[in-house]
């Protein structure tokens, strides 16, 4: 597996400049017999500023790599780095947004519930987060929406309340798992264009 930059070009990994470093990370779950091998030496740097994207069938570790490079999970081998901030991912946590696959918003809370509980989690002061928020609803259109609870959203709104709460607390990394899967290709074309607005800001 290897990254691309904006250019489509393979990365290097390397790891004087980069956001972020992978050198021979492997995943492996259990033991003996019944380990199951999620991820196999891959290398692979990310440059700042750049968008990259991961291909591959179902199964061959696209979500596994991603935890690793959140520090959601640790590898078995090999090791994940930050080398601009000259850390791991375990070191600040506060500096990532993510977006699962599988959607992750509390349906009992109202929009503005869910990106506050979100900020609350990620120490952002009051006046900032309320500032944020703001912003962040403006940034996705949901504005007007943010007294309703999030099971009345659409697929396509819940997913850009998903993009508006990961960047809460001003994140520098946004990792993306399958953002617009199951979306319609309307709705799939504004989520992109949301990130590549974020991108270029």
């Amino acid at each position: 597996m290897t990254t691309a930059n904006t250019t489509g070009t393979a990365t290097p990994a390397s790891s004087a400049g980069n956001l972020v470093a992978c050198r021979s990370v492997g995943r492996t779950y259990g033991r003996g017999e019944r380990a199951v091998v999620a991820l196999h030496a891959v290398s692979c740097t990310i440059e700042p500023g750049s968008r990259v994207a991961l291909s591959g069938p179902s199964g061959s570790g696209k979500s596994t790599l991603l935890q690793l490079m959140a520090g959601l999970d640790q590898c078995t081998t090999g090791e994940v780095g930050w080398p601009a901030w000259g850390s791991t991912p375990f070191g600040h946590p506060d500096r990532v947004g993510v977006v699962f696959q599988e959607p992750s918003l509390d349906d009992r809370l109202t929009v503005l519930e869910n990106l506050n509980l979100h900020g609350v989690v990620f120490g952002v002061p009051r006046k900032l987060r309320r500032q944020r928020i703001e912003e962040m609803l403006a940034l996705v259109e949901l504005t007007d929406w943010a007294d309703k609870p999030a099971r009345t959203l659409s697929s396509g709104m819940k997913r850009r309340l998903e993009i508006a709460r990961a960047l809460i607390h001003d994140s520098e990394i946004m990792l993306l798992d399958e953002p617009t899967v199951g979306l319609d290709a309307q709705t799939r074309e504004r989520i992109w264009s949301y990130i590549r607005r974020l991108r270029n800001e």
